[in-house]
């Protein structure tokens, strides 16, 4: 039987050796995205630019677009860390949380995927009650919705320039 020492040695090793895997699987699924729609992305396809077996994809994986799951929850967790609990005073913060990530969002929303950065960031919200869990809702929406613009414009302007503007509608908006 083997060791207590040895099982924890083999069991690093493997761990290493299964996020090995899903790094380079994500990386030449963002390559591919690059140029090409995900739907014409195949599992033979990704797993020869990633150097992975099919056997390697489908132990971690059983689609292409799950590949990008770890990523759609650690934008969305950011952004939600971020939001906190004034949203009036916090857009830099949730700006800066979403420009860290600022090469992969485009491709996840080219992957069609942009919805479920807003249900992993509605997710916290069911533990609410109804009276503010509606709102939370909305501004999750705000929030995304504005992300998604200036993705879609390529993060023209720094975080630090977009948040004084949408600082200025937020408090606008509550004068009124």
């Amino acid at each position: 039987m083997p060791n207590e020492k040895k099982m924890r040695n083999l069991q690093k090793a493997n761990e290493r050796s299964h996020q090995l895997i899903v790094d380079c699987l994500r990386e030449a699924l963002y390559g591919l995205l690059e140029r090409k729609d995900i739907s014409e992305i195949t599992v033979s396809e990704l797993t020869k630019a990633a150097g992975v077996s099919r056997g390697g994809f489908y132990k971690n994986f059983y689609l292409v677009t799950d590949v990008l799951e770890d990523d759609i929850k650690h934008v969305a967790e950011d952004v939600r860390i971020a939001i906190g609990v004034d949203i009036g005073t916090n857009w830099e913060i949730i700006l800066q949380a979403a420009y860290h990530y600022k090469d992969k969002i485009p491709l996840i929303l080219k992957a069609g995927m942009g919805m479920q950065i807003l249900n992993e960031i509605n997710r916290s919200v069911e533990s609410f009650d109804e009276s503010i869990r509606l709102r939370i809702i909305a501004w999750n929406g705000i929030i995304f919705n504005c992300i998604l613009d200036w993705a879609e414009r390529g993060f023209a302007e720094t975080p630090h320039e977009l948040a004084i503007e949408l600082t200025k509608f937020t408090l606008t908006m509550f004068d009124n």
